[in-house]
């Protein structure tokens, strides 16, 4: 094989492997965690210092009866998705608040929960910075 064709089949591999990567990570994290939604950015200073605008988090599968006062819950409302803090659980519904918010969120049923925060030895796991990109991608700014 001569040079030139051996750098042609090695920028489509370095391609192949890229594109695997970029659509394969989230379709694997998808699979891991049990939820549609396995990763999202943090937006706003709403949970600041728990998790800062930019962060990149996981989300994992919560049902009901998993959940608890303290958990970091991800759940839908009319502008997309709140990452919120539990504080308080009811039959029907919990109530969440941002920990750097002053007042509650309005109250949930539960099946707005889209999952919790992944944590790891009971912080949340998260890549700081690597948010920024989805942020800037989807315009959000």
């Amino acid at each position: 094989m001569n040079k030139k064709t051996k750098s042609i089949v090695e920028i489509l591999i370095y391609i192949i492997v890229v594109v695997g990567l970029v659509v394969g990570t989230p379709k694997a994290l998808t699979y891991a965690l049990g939820t549609e939604y396995p990763i999202a950015s943090i937006t706003s200073g709403s949970m600041w210092p728990e998790l800062k605008q930019g962060d990149l988090i996981f989300i994992e599968y919560a049902d009901k009866d998993s959940l608890a006062v303290g958990d970091i819950v991800v759940f839908k409302n009319e502008k997309g998705f709140t990452i919120h803090r539990i504080i308080e659980l009811n039959e029907d519904t919990l109530k969440t608040k941002g920990d750097a918010n002053n007042v509650a969120d309005a109250p949930i049923k539960y099946n707005e929960i889209v999952g919790r925060t992944l944590n790891w030895n009971s912080n949340p796991v998260r890549i700081p910075h690597l948010g920024k990109l989805t942020i800037w991608a989807s315009g959000l700014r």
